[in-house]
């Protein structure tokens, strides 16, 4: 039986951009395709990855100053 795929999106830590949506079963799945599209064999620190149901994706996102 298939599993239905889920839309998620990641950032890289200290970007600003959001990149997505990837379309993978679940969250493993979705962190190695972000893996072989960066092309790494370890995701990089900070990176964050998730579902689009939950938050939707914002193309251009300002992190707030320190």
């Amino acid at each position: 039986m298939l599993t239905p795929h889920r839309r998620f999106g990641y950032k890289l830590s200290g970007y600003f951009m959001e990149y997505g949506p990837i379309e993978a079963g679940t969250l493993d799945e979705a962190k190695a395709k972000i893996r072989q599209k960066l092309g790494v064999n370890r995701l990089p620190s900070g990176l964050q990855v998730w579902d689009l149901n939950e938050r939707a994706l914002a193309r251009w996102r300002v992190d707030q100053a320190s």
